[in-house]
C-alpha cells in the first residue's frame, strides 16, 4: 500500500549496546514516504470535497489537504482498515470531515477526517457495493449498490436507523457502472449500465429503465459501457453522459432526448472520465482512456476548446476543485448566458463561433491514470501544481538499495512491477513492464550492473535490465 524510507544515524561507542540503545530510541525518524498510487480496478476511487481531495489505492485511501500558509497540497492522512480491495469512496456533501468507502468484503465505512478514524461500520451489504453516493436529500445516509441492484440506502443515525431498500431501483437488465443522485431534486437518481443504457428515477414521475442508450446500439446486443455520469450542476434536468466508444451526450432527462452529441477530434479517441467546472457555467473536462490527454469543452459547442497531453498513460478518474473564493473568474457571455430562465431550468445552449475565444479557469483538477500515477493540475496556469508520475497500487513485499548508489531504492510489489525510486525526489525513475503476476523478492546486481533479479508467484525468476526497460532473461525451472 506505502512504503516508508527511514534514515538513522548511529554513533562511535565504546560500548556498541549502549549505542544501539540510543539509535533504536532517539535516532530513526521517517524521512519521506512512497505513497501508493490509485488503484485502476474500479471507477468510484477518486472523491474531492472543499479544499481536500481523497484517492484510493487498493487497500488505503490517501487525503490531501491544502496548506494555506504555503498555498499546495499535502498528504494529509492515510485511512488503512478495509481488508479487501476498496470498491467506491463518496465524500458527505454536507460534512467536509465525513467521507464513506466501500469493499469486496461487503463492508461500508464511515469515516473522519479530522480524526483520522473510521467513526461507523456497516458489515455484510447483501452485495459487494461496487457504487456509493451519499444521498444529497439526507444528512446521514449512504446508499450502495451491486452489480444490477437493487440500492440499498443506509442510515447511519437517528431514530430511522438501518438499512433500507429503495422501492423502485432493482431487477436491473445490465449491470450498474455508476449512479449519481441528483443535488437539487430530492431522491431523483440515475444510473449508468454495461450496455450503455440509463436508468432514472424520481418520486412523483414515471421510473424510466434502461433508456437512452447511443443511437449505434439501438436494436443490437452490443455493450457500450457508461464511463461517465454527471448532473449539470445549474440544470434540474440536464446529464452529461459518456460511454466507453460512443463519447459525450449532453441529455434532458425529462423529455428522454439528446440535446448535444459532441465531437472527438479522432475516432480513437475513447472517453473514461469527465467532470463539470464548477467555475465556469457550461464548462466541463474529460480525460481520454487511451493516452493522458485532457480535454475542455463547453455546452455551446461540439468540438474540444483546448486539448493538453498530461501523460502517455490513459485516465483513470478525474475530479475538480473549485479555486479559493479570492481568485475570480470572468467568463464571457456565450458560455454566462447558457441559462437564463428565472426557474433556473436549462434553455437550449446558444451558438459560439469559432473566434470567440475561451479562458481556460482557474481551479485544480485532481488526475488518476490508469498506471497508477496522480497528479493536480492547475488549469489557469496549465502546469502540475505536483505530479507522482507512478506508484504501486498493492502491497509491497520486497525492497532494497542500489548497492553502488544510495539513492535509488528498488520495491517489488503484489501488482506485478517492480519500481525503482529515486529518494531524493520520491519519485518513480523506473518501472518493469509488470503483468508478472505476485512478485515477492528482489535482488540487485552486484558491481555496476543495472540489473534487478524478481522472483514471481507465477512465472518463475527473471532478470530486469533496468536501463534497458526490458527482461533479459527468464527461469521456469
Amino acid at each position: 500500500m506505502a512504503w516508508m524510507t527511514y534514515i538513522s544515524h548511529w554513533f562511535e561507542q565504546d560500548d556498541w549496546y549502549e549505542g544501539l540503545q540510543r539509535a533504536n530510541m532517539s535516532q530513526v525518524r521517517q524521512v519521506g514516504l512512497l505513497a501508493a498510487g490509485c488503484q485502476p480496478w474500479n471507477k468510484d476511487v477518486c472523491a474531492a470535497y472543499g479544499d481536500r481531495f481523497a484517492y484510493c489505492a487498493t487497500l488505503a485511501i490517501y487525503i490531501y489537504q491544502l496548506d494555506h500558509r504555503y498555498n499546495e497540497f499535502k498528504l494529509h492522512a492515510i485511512m488503512s482498515e478495509h481488508k479487501k480491495t476498496i470498491t467506491a469512496i463518496s465524500w458527505c456533501p454536507h460534512n467536509p470531515d465525513v467521507f464513506a468507502s466501500g469493499s469486496t468484503d461487503n463492508l461500508v465505512i464511515i469515516w473522519n477526517v479530522a480524526e483520522q478514524k473510521a467513526i461507523a461500520k456497516l458489515n455484510n451489504t447483501k452485495g459487494i457495493p461496487a457504487s456509493l453516493s451519499w444521498c444529497w436529500n439526507a444528512d446521514d445516509a449512504v446508499a450502495f449498490v451491486s452489480h444490477r441492484g437493487p440500492l440499498f440506502i443506509w442510515t447511519i443515525s437517528g431514530p430511522d436507523s438501518g438499512v433500507t431498500v429503495h422501492k423502485e431501483a432493482h431487477s436491473f437488465l445490465s449491470d450498474i457502472c455508476i449512479f449519481r443522485w441528483h443535488t437539487q431534486k430530492k431522491g431523483k437518481v440515475v444510473f449508468g449500465h454495461i450496455d450503455g443504457s440509463l436508468s432514472i428515477f424520481q418520486p412523483g414521475n414515471k421510473n424510466q429503465k434502461h433508456v437512452l442508450r447511443p443511437e449505434s446500439l439501438e436494436g443490437t446486443d452490443e455493450e457500450d459501457p457508461v464511463t461517465a455520469l454527471e448532473w449539470d450542476p445549474l440544470s434540474t434536468d440536464y446529464l452529461l453522459v459518456a460511454n466507453l466508444h460512443y463519447g459525450i451526450r449532453l441529455l434532458d432527462s425529462e423529455s428522454l432526448y439528446c440535446i448535444t452529441t459532441f465531437n472527438f477530434p479522432s475516432a480513437a479517441a475513447s472517453v473514461q472520465c469527465l467532470a463539470w467546472v464548477p467555475s465556469a457555467p457550461g464548462m466541463f473536462i474529460t480525460g481520454d482512456s487511451q493516452v493522458g490527454v485532457l480535454r475542455f469543452w463547453n455546452v455551446s459547442r461540439t468540438t474540444p476548446i483546448d486539448n493538453f497531453k498530461l501523460k502517455k498513460t490513459g485516465f483513470h478518474c478525474l475530479h475538480v476543485l473549485n479555486s479559493p473564493p479570492r481568485k475570480r473568474f470572468s467568463v464571457q457571455s456565450p458560455i454566462k448566458n447558457h441559462y437564463t430562465s428565472s426557474t433556473s431550468e436549462a434553455v437550449p445552449p446558444p451558438t459560439l463561433t469559432q473566434n470567440q475565444a475561451f479562458s481556460l479557469p482557474p481551479g485544480h483538477a485532481v488526475c488518476c491514470f490508469l498506471d497508477g500515477g496522480v497528479g493536480l493540475y492547475d488549469m489557469g496556469a496549465k502546469k502540475w501544481d505536483f505530479l507522482r508520475d507512478l506508484g504501486h497500487v498493492e502491497t509491497i513485499f520486497d525492497c532494497k538499495f542500489k548497492p553502488d548508489d544510495p539513492n535509488l531504492l528498488a520495491t517489488a510489489s503484489f501488482d506485478g512491477t517492480i519500481k525503482v525510486w529515486d529518494i531524493n525526489t520520491l519519485t518513480a525513475v523506473y518501472t518493469s513492464p509488470g503483468n508478472e503476476g505476485v512478485i515477492y523478492s528482489l535482488s540487485w546486481a552486484p558491481g555496476d550492473l543495472s540489473c534487478i533479479a524478481g522472483a514471481t508467484s507465477q512465472n518463475g525468476a527473471f532478470i530486469w535490465d533496468v536501463l534497458k526497460g526490458k527482461m533479459v532473461q527468464r527461469f521456469n525451472e
